[in-house]
């Protein structure tokens, strides 16, 4: 099986062993630039890495999954790069690991996922179970699309946009750097959402999104314009480095 290794905590953690697992691999190593954010009540990260421990030793996968902080990595040439933390704010990470060890990620994409050959793909996107991105759509590095979501022909998704799962985006839409999508909202066609906006769950959208806006409902209005890193908090002390 071809060894991954993971670079940040991301709720997503399982749709992530989900893919790398489909596509033939095994997650190695986590590797860990922040401590996990404060979320709601569920599973925390360090419980869903022990699960996946538990059901690798149960298929006969043999050997712990390494959790390391971000200045204990040194690169290992059969591992192959998977960017689990997402966002905009995941552009230091990249950054880091670009200057100091040349790396570079290939895309991840769940072999559930259809996707047009007349699409492009950016270095780093991550591409979830069923979702469809169709001709001439272009999908910017590092971007996010979860599971079952559909991307319309002759698209444009810049970097670092998250896309929710069943978000449905019709034809030559434009996402803007960093936008995020919430879960089951729809774009209509030729609509631009500016960088940096945030598409509320379920939003209808039917006139351009200025950047750095939020909106919902349906059809979606401006609800308030958003501060920067006022979406995700981080914390800066450094997680325990034993599974």
């Amino acid at each position: 099986m071809k060894p991954f290794v993971m670079f940040g905590v991301h709720p997503l953690f399982g749709e992530y062993v989900d893919a790398i697992h489909a596509a033939g691999g095994c997650l190695a190593r986590v590797v860990l630039n922040v401590s996990e954010p404060d979320r709601p009540p569920g599973e925390s990260f360090r419980e869903s890495l022990a699960r996946y421990h538990q059901w690798r030793v149960s298929r006969g996968i043999t050997g712990q999954i390494e959790v390391l902080w971000i200045d204990e990595y040194q690169p290992r040439m059969d591992e192959i790069p998977v960017l689990g933390f997402r966002g905009v704010k995941a552009n230091p990470l990249v950054k880091l690991l670009k200057e100091k060890h040349a790396m570079s990620f290939p895309p991840l994409i769940h072999p559930a996922a259809y996707v047009s050959p007349m699409a492009t793909i950016g270095e780093g996107v991550f591409v979830g179970a069923n979702a469809t991105i169709a001709s001439n759509a272009k999908i910017g590095a590092f971007t996010l699309i979860n599971r079952s979501a559909a991307i319309g022909h002759d698209a444009v998704v810049e970097e670092y946009v998250v896309i929710g799962p069943s978000v449905s985006t019709a034809s030559w839409v434009r996402l803007g750097e960093g936008c995020v999508l919430g879960i089951a909202c729809t774009i209509i066609e030729r609509i631009n959402v500016g960088a940096g906006s945030y598409v509320a769950a379920g939003a209808v959208v039917i006139k351009d999104v200025p950047p750095g806006h939020l909106v919902a409902g349906v059809p979606a209005e401006v609800k308030r314009v958003i501060q920067a890193g006022s979406l995700q908090d981080e914390q800066d002390d450094p997680p325990p480095h034993t599974l």
